[in-house]
């Protein structure tokens, strides 16, 4: 590699100082040239792209969004590396995988807060990580609690069944997949409605905190638009900031649902979007 200085060979196994300085002071600049880990220069997106200009960077969202995708990193050559950090603590910048020249191992990665840097080496064609931080994971979830055991909520092989003419009823779907430090995005409740009278479903993430008594909190922009018709579901909802899991909570999603004659509901399970780092 040019500029690089191969570590000398001398008759004992043993450096004097002098050699050890100058042999750590090369390569030290080396990096330092090839790298430039100097002060970050801020790139703000557009239209998903940023142009390198030097190795470290804070990235922030076009017109200051709450979150924006990168999916383009123009400005790189075979061998370049780069620093990435979110510019702004309260903005999301999401890396997009395999959209633009982002080659991230099958998975998008988040950057939620200026303490979480991603580096990336390019490797001819696309930017590919050196490590994998922060990666974004989907959950399938569907072993439900029942309050009411076959007279409300019903288990099934399919999922958790609703009958007729049940009113304002509810199950639980506990999070038991969860550890310390990963960061719920988002979730999908999925599942199937026939409804010849009238039908409402609703679901909200919900987090069990350690006190005495124990207290419940809903989680903001936990709970999914409601659905009221016919036919197959797949609803989302995203949480207004990711929750980060600490010690001393749990969660679970509360499905609550009403049917009228000849109705029912047939909940499969949730997908859960976490980051895992």
């Amino acid at each position: 590699m040019a500029g690089w200085t191969a570590p000398p060979v001398w008759a004992s196994a043993v450096l004097t100082s002098a050699q050890m300085n100058t042999y750590v002071t090369d390569n030290e600049n080396f990096l330092k040239t090839n790298i430039a880990l100097e002060a970050a220069t801020e790139l703000t997106i557009a239209a998903g792209v940023i142009t390198k200009t030097k190795g470290y960077h804070d990235v922030d969202t076009q017109a200051d969004a709450a979150t924006d995708d990168l999916d383009t990193i123009n400005g790189g050559a075979e061998g370049d590396v780069i620093f990435l950090r979110a510019e702004n603590a309260a903005r999301t910048v999401i890396c997009k995988h395999g959209t633009g020249n982002l080659d991230l191992r099958g998975n998008d990665i988040y950057l939620t807060d200026t303490d979480q840097i991603l580096v990336l080496m390019h490797d001819g064609t696309n930017w590919v990580p050196v490590a994998p931080p922060n990666l974004v994971q989907e959950f399938m979830v569907n072993a439900f609690q029942y309050p009411n055991t076959g007279a409300d909520w019903v288990p099934s092989a399919s999922g958790a069944s609703l009958p007729a003419t049940r009113a304002g009823v509810t199950c639980w779907l506990p999070l038991n997949f969860l550890k310390i430090g990963d960061q719920i995005l988002s979730y999908k409740l999925v599942g199937d409605a026939t409804e010849t009278n009238a039908i409402t479903l609703d679901c909200k993430l919900v987090s069990v905190n350690l006190a005495d008594p124990l207290t419940t909190t809903d989680v903001a922009g936990g709970a999914i638009a409601q659905v009221d018709a016919d036919g197959n579901f797949d609803v989302l909802a995203t949480l207004t900031a990711a929750e980060v899991i600490a010690t001393d909570k749990q969660y679970y999603l509360e499905i609550l649902g009403t049917t009228g004659v000849a109705d029912a509901i047939l909940v499969m399970g949730a997908e859960v979007k976490v980051i895992r780092l």
